[in-house]
C-alpha cells in the first residue's frame, strides 16, 4: 500500500513539475527549449519505478494543463513537446525494457525527431517571422534540419539516457529512505521467566536462604 501511494505521488509530482516547466517555457521569451528539456526530465520520475502508464498519464495531463497557460494561443511552442520531447523519455524506457539494439533504436528515434522538427518548423514559420543568417538557408532548410537535427539528436539522446539513470538512482534512494525499519526484537527471556517461574540462579539463592534460616 505504501509502495502504491509512493508511485501515485511520484506521478503527480512529475506532472506538476513538467507543467510548471513547459508552461513557463512557453510564456518566457526564448524559454521554450529549456521548458522542453526540464519538462522531459520531470517526466522521468515515474519511469524510474518502471511506471510507464503513470509516465504516459503524466505526459497527457501535462499537455492538457499547458493548453490554458499559453498552449492554445502559442500552440506552435507547445507542439514540439507534444509530438516529441514529452514522449521521448517514455520511448527510451521501452527501449530499455525490450533491450532494442542501440543503433536500431537511434535510427527510429532520429527519423521521429527530424520529422517532428520539420513539422515544428512549418508551424513556427507560419506563426512568427523567422530570420535566418543567410538567404540560401531558406531553400535548404529541410536538408539542414535533417543533417543538423541528426547531429543534435545524437547528443541529446545520449544525455537523456544518462539523465534517466541518474533520476532512477535518486528516486530509488528516496524510496528506500522512506521505508520504516522493522522494530528491534525484544530481549530473549527464559521460558520460566515468561510463566513467572524463578530462574535457576534465583532458585539457588532461595535454597541458600532457607538453609541459613534453618541453621538459626
Amino acid at each position: 500500500m505504501r509502495k502504491r501511494s509512493f508511485q501515485i505521488a511520484l506521478s503527480a509530482v512529475s506532472c506538476a513539475l513538467a507543467t510548471l516547466f513547459v508552461a513557463g517555457g512557453i510564456n518566457l521569451p526564448m524559454g521554450f527549449a529549456s521548458g522542453y528539456l526540464l519538462g522531459a526530465l520531470a517526466l522521468m520520475l515515474p519511469l524510474a519505478k518502471e511506471m510507464r502508464l503513470g509516465g504516459f498519464l503524466a505526459y497527457v495531463a501535462t499537455c492538457l494543463l499547458c493548453l490554458p497557460f499559453g498552449g492554445i494561443a502559442q500552440f506552435y511552442k507547445l507542439f514540439p513537446f507534444i509530438v516529441f520531447f514529452g514522449l521521448h523519455p517514455l520511448v527510451n524506457s521501452f527501449q530499455n525494457k525490450f533491450k532494442l539494439k542501440r543503433w536500431l533504436a537511434f535510427i527510429i528515434k532520429d527519423v521521429w525527431f527530424v520529422g517532428a522538427m520539420m513539422l515544428s518548423w512549418l508551424l513556427f514559420d507560419q506563426a512568427v517571422e523567422i530570420s535566418l543568417p543567410f538567404a540560401w538557408m531558406y531553400d535548404w532548410i529541410y536538408l539542414i534540419i535533417a543533417v543538423g537535427g541528426t547531429a543534435l539528436f545524437f547528443v541529446y539522446d545520449f544525455v537523456m539516457l544518462r539523465a534517466q539513470k541518474i533520476v532512477s538512482y535518486y528516486v530509488a534512494r528516496i524510496d528506500r529512505s522512506g521505508q520504516r525499519k522493522p522494530p528491534a526484537a525484544p530481549p530473549s527471556r527464559e521460558i520460566g521467566d515468561v510463566f513467572g517461574e524463578m530462574s535457576s540462579e534465583e532458585k539457588k539463592g532461595e535454597d541458600e536462604r532457607k538453609d541459613s534460616d534453618e541453621g538459626h
